[in-house]
C-alpha cells in the first residue's frame, strides 16, 4: 500500500512538473511573441511608409597659411615647391534615401546616397595637392602651377552607392557602402563629403542599455575619392591592408555611468583593443562633473607589414559643467616606440587619408598629439548661449600642448622608421570655434560654423609628425532639408 501511495505521489509530482514546464514554455513563447511585436521590427509600418529622403547642402571655405614655408626661394631646378598657403572654396549637395523595413518577423530594406561637389574657387598655386584642406576634399588633377608644383583639384566630382539591410526584432544587418562608427573602425566627415566603407555591419540592441556591433570591411572611399574600392590603410604608417574585422559592446550601467569594449584586427598589420568609461557626478541643480577615460592597446599581428608595434595610448578628461559653461581639463599619453595610429582610406593616389577611429581626448582640428612617447594636456572652454537668450549660438576655445615625443627606438625597417629622427618633439595647437543654428523660420536648421586653428611645433615635430606650422580658418555652412 505504501508502494502504491508513493507511486501515486510520484505520478502526481510528475504531472504537476510537466504542467508547470508547459506553462513556462507557453509564457516564454508569449513573452517572445510580445517582445517581437513591441520591437522596432514589430512596429514597422512598411518599406515605403517609413522611408526618408534628405538633402544636405554643405559649403566649405578654407584658408591655411603655412608659416615656415619659403615661397620666395626657388629650388635648383627653378621650381618653388614650398607652397605658402591653401585657399579654396567648395560646395556639396548630398542626397540620402533611407527606406523603412517590410513588415513581418524579418524586415528588408535599402539605403542609397548620391553626392556631388563643385569647386567654387582656388586656382593653381593655392589648391594644395588635392583641393580644400590640401589632400582632403577634391580629387587631384593635372591643373598644376609651374612655379609651386601645386595642383588645384578637379572642378567637380561625385559618387553614389547604397546598401541592403534586414532586421529581426532589434538586430540589423547591412551590406554595401556604409558609415560604421566605432573607436577601432569609423568613418570621417570633416570636410565637404563623408567617407564610406564597403562591407557588412551588424548592430543589435536586444538587451536594454546594451549596444552590440560587429563588422567586416574590405575597401572604402576617402573624402576626395570617387571610387568605392579604395584600399584600406593606416593614417601615419601609410600601410595598406586587405580587410578589417571588428566587434564592440557599449553598456549603460545607469543614467550616470556607461562604458565600452571594442577590438579590431587589420589584416597582417595589427590587433587593436579599446576601452572607455564615462561618468557624470551631479553637484547641483545645473552643475555636474563629467569624467571620460579612453584607452587603446595596439600590437602588430600576422605578417606585421607595418613593422613592430607595441603601443598603449590613453586619455583622461574632466569636464565641469555649470549652467551654460563647461570647463575641461584633459591629459593624454602615448607609451611605445611608434605613434598611436588608426584607420585610413586611400585617396586614389596611393596615399591614405585619416578616418574617424581616434577617440582620444586631445585629438584636435589639425594635430592628434599621438607621437611615440608624447604627453599632452588640454584646457577647453565651451559656452551654450541659449541660457543668455540666444538659442543656437555656441562658442568653444581650447589649447593643447604636447611634449616629450621620441621615435628614436621605432623599428627602422618598419612603416614608422621615419620617426627615428624625432627626439624631444614639442607642439601646441589653439582652436577657436563659433557656431550658430537658425531656430525657426523658412531657413530653420541652417547653420554657420567659423573655426580658427593655430599650430606650432619645433623642428623635429614639424618634419615628422603633424606638419608645418600654420594658421587655418574654416567657414562651414550647412542646410539640411527633409524631402520625405
Amino acid at each position: 500500500m505504501q508502494i502504491k501511495t508513493s507511486s501515486a505521489l510520484a505520478l502526481a509530482i510528475s504531472v504537476a512538473t510537466l504542467q508547470l514546464a508547459y506553462a513556462a514554455d507557453d509564457i516564454a513563447v508569449e513573452q517572445l511573441a510580445q517582445g517581437l511585436v513591441d520591437s522596432s521590427q514589430g512596429q514597422s509600418k512598411g518599406f515605403i511608409e517609413d522611408s526618408q529622403l534628405n538633402l544636405l547642402n554643405r559649403n566649405v571655405a578654407i584658408n591655411r597659411n603655412f608659416k615656415n614655408n619659403n615661397n620666395g626661394a626657388d629650388n635648383p631646378d627653378g621650381v618653388n615647391t614650398n607652397q605658402g598657403s591653401i585657399n579654396e572654396w567648395g560646395h556639396a549637395a548630398m542626397l540620402t534615401y533611407t527606406s523603412g523595413f517590410t513588415q513581418g518577423t524579418v524586415g528588408f530594406g535599402v539605403d542609397a546616397f548620391a553626392n556631388g561637389a563643385v569647386r567654387l574657387t582656388g586656382g593653381a598655386g593655392t589648391g594644395g595637392t588635392g583641393g580644400v584642406g590640401g589632400v582632403n576634399v577634391f580629387p587631384g588633377s593635372n591643373h598644376c602651377d609651374e612655379l609651386t608644383g601645386s595642383c588645384q583639384g578637379e572642378d567637380a566630382y561625385g559618387l553614389a552607392g547604397g546598401a541592403v539591410k534586414l532586421r529581426v526584432s532589434e538586430t540589423e544587418l547591412k551590406v554595401g557602402n556604409l558609415q560604421p562608427n566605432s573607436p577601432v573602425f569609423g568613418y570621417s566627415d570633416l570636410y565637404l563629403m563623408p567617407q564610406h566603407f564597403t562591407g557588412g555591419l551588424v548592430t543589435s540592441n536586444e538587451i536594454s542599455g546594451l549596444a552590440l556591433q560587429g563588422g567586416h570591411f574590405t575597401s572604402g572611399n576617402a573624402e576626395n575619392s570617387t571610387n568605392q574600392d579604395g584600399d584600406l590603410g593606416t593614417t601615419y604608417g601609410q600601410t595598406a591592408f586587405q580587410r578589417a574585422d571588428f566587434v564592440g559592446a557599449d553598456y549603460s550601467f545607469s543614467d550616470t555611468l556607461s562604458g565600452g569594449l571594442h577590438a579590431s584586427k587589420y589584416d597582417d598589420v595589427w590587433q587593436q583593443y579599446y576601452a572607455d568609461l564615462y561618468h557624470s557626478l551631479p553637484l547641483g541643480e545645473e552643475t555636474a562633473l563629467n569624467t571620460s577615460i579612453a584607452y587603446y592597446k595596439t600590437d602588430d599581428s600576422g605578417d606585421a607589414t607595418a613593422g613592430e608595434i607595441n603601443t598603449d595610448a590613453y586619455s583622461v578628461a574632466l569636464a565641469l559643467v555649470t549652467g551654460a559653461h563647461s570647463f575641461t581639463f584633459a591629459h593624454q599619453r602615448v607609451n611605445g616606440d611608434t605613434p598611436f595610429d588608426y584607420l585610413g582610406v586611400e585617396t586614389g593616389d596611393g596615399k591614405f587619408n585619416p578616418a574617424g577611429s581616434i577617440w582620444l581626448a586631445n585629438s584636435s582640428q589639425f594635430a592628434d598629439f599621438n607621437a611615440p612617447g608624447e604627453k599632452s594636456y588640454k584646457l577647453q572652454y565651451d559656452l551654450d548661449a541659449a541660457s543668455f537668450g540666444v538659442p543656437g549660438l555656441s562658442f568653444m576655445v581650447r589649447y593643447v600642448r604636447g611634449t616629450g615625443a621620441d621615435g628614436t627606438a621605432a623599428d627602422a625597417e618598419g612603416a614608422y622608421g621615419f620617426y627615428n629622427d624625432l627626439e624631444d618633439g614639442k607642439e601646441w595647437e589653439r582652436d577657436i570655434q563659433v557656431a550658430y543654428v537658425l531656430q525657426d523660420g523658412p531657413a530653420k536648421d541652417l547653420s554657420f560654423t567659423l573655426r580658427q586653428a593655430t599650430y606650432r611645433g619645433n623642428d623635429g615635430m614639424n618634419a615628422i609628425n603633424s606638419g608645418s606650422d600654420n594658421d587655418e580658418l574654416r567657414l562651414i555652412t550647412t542646410y539640411p532639408l527633409d524631402i520625405l
